[in-house]
């Protein structure tokens, strides 16, 4: 039986940081959290209250940025001074840098197999890297302002990109060409995420408003008037129908992908929520701000998911993404074809990472953290801090009526793929495939429709008795 689902409750408080949080991020096995700040500085910390949070020293400016690798065995972190660093997250506190990058890197991200490195930076370039070799293989450089933020889908085979030129960017990893942008009227968006199905995107836009595109018609299929400022941060939880957004209205919000509405705002922080990060099993998320303060949240509200009534996901499992280009353009579903690509002298010579520099950079300064100090870690439950330094408000919002809520979901109608039949391979087989695809995504709008209705239904025969 499916356990009821509860408000979302913080769990541990973490402080120790002197500026403001810029990045977050779960070990995979969720007794470690990275986190990096305005303070030139990386942290890690643990759960075990035996265990010392360790503050890392080696950026010579603000960290905008930190991920861990899949194995859980290495950190990366990225700095407006240019560089990107791979740490071992032990009281050693080894690094390895990459430099390549002309401008501040706002974000790192691994490849799903570890092997690869993606990051994106104010030079207007994203760049792809060999994470075992600390070697350049390619640039994505179609952006035409500061990039934002890059991440790799979960099969590894695209990368999506946002920039300030108000775009949002789809590469493939192997020919390295832009195959799919996605134009941002009226702001640029300021994180950008893959749906765990690989198959949508997931957008927070200086606007305050997190935007929820379909990859296999390129349409938008949700919209969501957020937040009163920009929103920092769109984070899918790991079963797909969960966002949780950070915002500058001090503000974080859990949206309901299937219900097309928000189900609590979340009040904890004393100015903007900056970062915020699921764990890997979606039992805990984290939220950081500008002030200072790291909090570990106990999900709770995804309990009773499973008694949900079908569709119990956004976009089914097997879905398969299929982008029909332009004639000239790859196709994203033969991005598998080619797997090696030849780096010429010029790329040689100007960025790849200089392997005598490894004795140089091989081990920086790294401070043990003592948690007792008047900045130190608060640990264990936030009942059991004396003070109370973080006061919680958790606003409720499932059981408001529409007009209370007031304000959120807008569902754009189906639309047909932007492809014109014209632009379609004249291949027979490839023309009852796109039609598939583009069957299959209508019966999963009609069906998640149908759900909707029902909870709606439900909801006033509970309001009648």
């Amino acid at each position: 039986m499916a356990q009821k689902a509860c408000d979302p409750t913080v769990e541990r408080h973490f402080k120790g940081h002197k500026n403001g949080i810029t990045g977050l991020c779960f070990h995979p096995g969720t007794h470690q959290i990275a986190s990096s700040s305005l303070d030139h500085t990386l942290m890690v910390w643990n759960f075990n209250e035996r265990v010392r949070a360790f503050r890392f020293l080696a950026h010579k400016d603000i960290v905008l940025d930190t991920a861990y690798a899949p194995s859980g065995e290495i950190v990366v972190s990225a700095s407006r001074d240019r560089s990107v660093r791979l740490w071992i997250p032990t009281i050693r506190g080894e690094s390895l840098d990459f430099r390549g990058h002309m401008g501040a890197v706002r974000s790192a991200r691994f490849s799903p197999d570890g092997e690869k490195l993606v990051t994106a930076s104010d030079d207007k370039s994203v760049k792809l890297w060999m994470v075992c070799r600390r070697r350049f293989l390619m640039s994505f450089t179609e952006h035409k302002n500061w990039v934002r933020s890059a991440k790799f889908s979960p099969d590894g085979r695209l990368v999506v990109s946002c920039s300030d030129d108000k775009t949002i960017k789809l590469w493939d990893v192997v020919s390295g060409k832009c195959v799919k942008t996605f134009n941002e009227v009226k702001g640029p968006a300021l994180d950008v995420e893959f749906h765990p199905s690989g198959a949508a995107l997931g957008s927070a836009n200086i606007g305050g408003c997190v935007k929820l595109y379909d990859l296999r018609t390129a349409c938008l299929q949700q919209h969501y008037v957020a937040h009163s400022g920009q929103v920092n941060k769109a984070t899918f939880h790991p079963n797909g129908n969960f966002i949780l957004t950070a915002s500058d209205d001090s503000t974080m919000k859990v949206l309901d992908l299937l219900e097309g509405r928000p189900i609590y705002t979340l009040k904890a922080h004393s100015g903007g929520v900056t970062t915020a990060a699921f764990s890997l099993n979606g039992d805990f998320f984290a939220s950081g701000g500008s002030d200072r303060q790291l909090l570990v949240w106990k999900s709770n509200f995804d309990r009773d998911d499973n008694a949900r009534k079908t569709p119990r996901q956004l976009i089914s499992p097997g879905a398969k993404l299929k982008l029909n280009m332009k004639q000239g353009e790859s196709d994203v579903s033969k991005i598998e074809e080619d797997k090696n690509r030849t780096i010429t002298d010029d790329e040689k010579e100007k960025l790849e990472v200089d392997e005598d520099r490894d004795e140089e950079y091989g081990t920086e300064s790294m401070a043990e953290f003592d948690s007792g100090d008047s900045d130190g870690c608060c640990k264990g439950p936030l009942r059991d801090i004396p003070g109370g330094r973080v006061d919680v408000e958790v606003i409720n919002m499932r059981n408001q009526r529409p007009m209370e809520r007031g304000h959120i979901a807008k569902f754009p109608p189906y639309q047909h793929s932007t492809c014109s039949a014209s632009e379609l391979p004249n291949q027979s087989h490839t023309v009852v495939e796109a039609l598939s695809g583009q069957v299959e995504s209508l019966r999963s709008t009609i069906v998640l429709m149908e759900e909707r209705l029902g909870m709606v239904e439900r909801e006033l025969e509970n309001l009648i008795v």
